[in-house]
Formats: structure tokens, C-alpha cells, sequence
């Protein structure tokens, strides 16, 4: 009778009851927490192949948009905004109390161009910041003795002849002396656009480098990543992206110059009428000629357009390996992708020449 009642009071001991449930369940919660740790390193690649992906094209793009931006300006904004400050004042031949600037000499006679909302000397205020047209134009009316209007076109060619950029009928009827006035307006005409030349060149340059075989886009990428050799780094991607950001632009520049300077004196008590003064560019600056402006090749244009649409980029990554010894890359391909535009407020997408405007901008989307 005791013996069964001890049997009785083990039965009825229950605690013992959850050992197995222990031992089955275990191994579910490790293999839980091994999926959990294989999935975030999973998720962690991929948001930084995303990241790189990312990164990757807003700056090769934004090297793009950098160079576009520095052409529009020195293509009329910026020679415009210095040669404005030439407010000295000249005074009509017949001394009737009229006067004109220098800058407006300048202005029609082709040698600079004016902004929109100029007034009749070519004097316009600066361009609202949400301005979308800044309406860069040449002079052109009976003042000017040849007319930019060919130089207008998304190609124009550079004459062979002579060019003014001086009104010689203005000059006719206004002293403007080589000594003291003439001669020290035309050198500061001429460093003007010099150094905006030179500027030119040195921005064409620096692009040239960094869009080289998508350099820029294949060092970003790689910097975000560490997983791949900086030679082999976003191949796939960077093949896409280089066959748009090989922008060109040709510089539009003169050889033969003409000025006019009065065959008077400098206190304005004769005037002879106009006296040329013609000079050879790159007789001046060591052989080069006196930039004006640049413009896009039509293979540039073509590509504008389709970084407007925008372009998809691609880039297959590989994964870590995991526990389960999965082979993830084979059964999913896994890739990540982004959409990116290069664009300007103008519907073909070409904001650098003959309506130059900075205003070149990134969008990404996924």
C-alpha cells in the first residue's frame, strides 16, 4: 500500500513536464536567431550597394552638371557682368550734352551680349533666382556693323573674316580716344575674355578627367563598399552611366579682331571720324584665339536628351556566405538599381548654347 502511494505522488509531480518541450524547442529558437542574423547581414549589403549605387551616380552627375553650369555662365552672364562695370562716359562729338558708356560701344557693336530686360543701352538687372530664362542676346540693330544672329544656332561656325565688336557708328558720332579711354577699354575687352577662355579650358579639363571611364562614378562606388577590387568595382553600372557623360562642347572663337578707337585727341577739340584698329588674336595671346563662347557637338545634344528621360543603371553584388551554406546569388540574382536625370528648365535639355542658362540639376529615383 505505501508503494502505490508513492507511485501516486510521483504521477502527480508535474514540474519534470517541461524538460521535453525544453529539448524540442531549443533548437528552434538557435535556428530563429541564425535566420535573423543572416537576414540583416543580407539587408545590410543591400542597402549598401544601394548606398554606393546611389552616391555613385549623383556624382558623376553632379560633375556633369558642375561643367554644363560653368559653360552657360562664361557664355554670357559672366563676360556680360564684367564688361558692365565700363560706365565711363563719352561725350557726343558736337557737344550737345549727349553721352553713351563705354560697355555701350561694346554692346552694339556685338562685342558682348545683355540679359533679358535690357534697356535700350544694354543695361538689364540681375536675373531672378527662379528665373528659367535669362535671355542671353546679342545687339541687333542699324548700329552694328555685322550681325550675330548666325552666331545664334546650336552650331554655328567661327568667321574667317574680320569681326567688330566695337560700333563704328557710334564712334563716328562720340570721342572715344586711344589715349586714356580707347586703348585701356580694348585691353581690359581683350583680358576679358582671355580669362574667361582660360576659364573655359581649365573647367573642360577637369570634367574631361573626371568623366574619364566613369572615374568619378568607380571611386564613389568603391568607397561605399568593401567587398570588391577598385579595378572591378560597379563594371556593370559604370559601363551604362559612360556612354552619356562624355559631354563635348567646342569653343566658338575669333582670330581676326577689329576696333575703332576716334581719330581725335584727348581733349575732344577734333574728331576725325572712326579709325580701325584690327589685331590678330593669337598674335596677342600666345597663339590662341579670343574666345566668345562654346557649344554643344550634336552627339552631346542627343545624349542631354536622354539624361532628361533619365537613364537605369543596374549592379548585380554579391552576397556574404551564410550558415546554411545557401547559395543566394545562384537562386536570386540579386541587383540594385536606381534611375537618374540630368536636367535644365528647357525642353530639349540644352541650356549651354545659344540660350545659355546655369541652372543644370540632379534628380534619382529608385
Amino acid at each position: 500500500m505505501k508503494l502505490l502511494r508513492q507511485c501516486i505522488w510521483k504521477l502527480q509531480d508535474r514540474k519534470a513536464q517541461i524538460l521535453l518541450p525544453s529539448v524540442l524547442l531549443a533548437p528552434i529558437f538557435v535556428l530563429v536567431i541564425y535566420l535573423l542574423f543572416e537576414t540583416a547581414k543580407v539587408s545590410m549589403t543591400k542597402v549598401r550597394q544601394q548606398f554606393a549605387l546611389d552616391n555613385a551616380a549623383v556624382s558623376q552627375m553632379s560633375a556633369a552638371s558642375t561643367y554644363l553650369n560653368a559653360v552657360a555662365m562664361v557664355n554670357g552672364p559672366l563676360p556680360y557682368r564684367v564688361m558692365l562695370t565700363e560706365q565711363q562716359r563719352l561725350n557726343q562729338k558736337n557737344h550737345n550734352g549727349s553721352q553713351i558708356s563705354v560697355f555701350e560701344l561694346f554692346y552694339k557693336g556685338g562685342g558682348v551680349p545683355t540679359l533679358a530686360g535690357a534697356n535700350e543701352v544694354g543695361e538689364a538687372n540681375p536675373p531672378a533666382p527662379e528665373s528659367t530664362d535669362w535671355g542671353v542676346q546679342y545687339y541687333d540693330g542699324d548700329l552694328m556693323e555685322q550681325s550675330r544672329k548666325d552666331w545664334m544656332k546650336e552650331n554655328p561656325s567661327a568667321p574667317s573674316d574680320e569681326v567688330a565688336v566695337i560700333s563704328k557708328k557710334l564712334v563716328d558720332e562720340y570721342h572715344f580716344p586711344g589715349e586714356g579711354v580707347g586703348v585701356a577699354a580694348i585691353v581690359r575687352y581683350l583680358e576679358t575674355y582671355a580669362r574667361v577662355g582660360s576659364i573655359y579650358k581649365s573647367q573642360t579639363y577637369v570634367y574631361e578627367e573626371l568623366s574619364r571611364n566613369a572615374i568619378m562614378f568607380r571611386e564613389a562606388y568603391y568607397l561605399n563598399v568593401n567587398d570588391c577590387k577598385r579595378s572591378e568595382c560597379a563594371r556593370q553600372s559604370a559601363s551604362t552611366i559612360r556612354q552619356y557623360t562624355n559631354l563635348k562642347t567646342t569653343p566658338f572663337e575669333l582670330e581676326k579682331i577689329k576696333f575703332f578707337v576716334s581719330d581725335s585727341t584727348r581733349k575732344e577739340d577734333h574728331h576725325g571720324g572712326a579709325y580701325p584698329v584690327p589685331f590678330t588674336a593669337s598674335e596677342l595671346l600666345n597663339g590662341e584665339h579670343l574666345f566668345q563662347f562654346a557649344f554643344l557637338n550634336s552627339s552631346s545634344l542627343g545624349k542631354l536628351r536622354s539624361l532628361s528621360r533619365g537613364i537605369l543603371l543596374k549592379q548585380p553584388y554579391k552576397l556574404p556566405r551564410n550558415h546554411f551554406n545557401i547559395n543566394l546569388e545562384q537562386k536570386y540574382k540579386p541587383y540594385v538599381r536606381n534611375r537618374v536625370q540630368l536636367v535644365c528648365p528647357r525642353s530639349d535639355n540644352n541650356c549651354v548654347w545659344p540660350h545659355p542658362l546655369p541652372k543644370y540639376g540632379i534628380t534619382l529615383d529608385p
